[in-house]
């Protein structure tokens, strides 16, 4: 069966920005026409009086290590049903690792719900560990939509 994909709004919606997001004001930035952390800054709200921002000295020439593409990948919402086909005898120890995996119960089932999206990278995690554990059967979640992908920069070492 074939997946069905909601599109992403043309319409930048700033509240899907999550909030460890930097965001980066430098109006003289030569990356900023792709840069997903200017556009987020230029579409945050009035009421927005607090964020953390890049800054401008950090930019050298045309490099950035808080450049971040404007990307948009397929997240997934929900796995409800996750479990149905999956034998009793494996339902605990799949639930504790996936539950580990996405760091607790309450962010578990937060994901579970759909109420947190699932990036396309854990998503294929999971279609990986149900594989690991024998089962051959196509892992399908409740929904599927398109949106940014929001990185962390690259780490310094010091």
């Amino acid at each position: 069966m074939e997946k069905q994909i909601k599109p992403m709004n043309p319409i930048f919606d700033f509240s899907g920005v999550p909030s460890w997001y930097v965001l980066c004001n430098n109006n003289l930035c030569p990356l900023q026409s792709d840069c997903l952390r200017f556009h987020a800054a230029a579409q945050a709200p009035e009421t927005l009086e607090v964020a953390s921002c890049v800054m401008p000295k950090v930019q050298n020439g045309r490099a950035c290590r808080w450049y971040d593409k404007r990307t948009i990948v397929v997240y997934a919402a929900g796995f409800s049903h996750l479990y149905d086909r999956v034998f009793k005898k494996d339902y605990t120890t799949m639930r504790k690792t996936i539950t580990k995996y996405l760091h607790g119960s309450k962010l578990y089932y937060e994901y579970m719900r759909g109420e947190r999206p699932l990036s396309p990278e854990q998503q294929q995690w999971i279609i990986d560990y149900v594989k690991s554990c024998g089962y051959e059967w196509e892992v399908e979640f409740d929904s599927y939509y398109k949106g940014y992908a929001y990185h962390q920069p690259a780490l310094i070492n010091k």
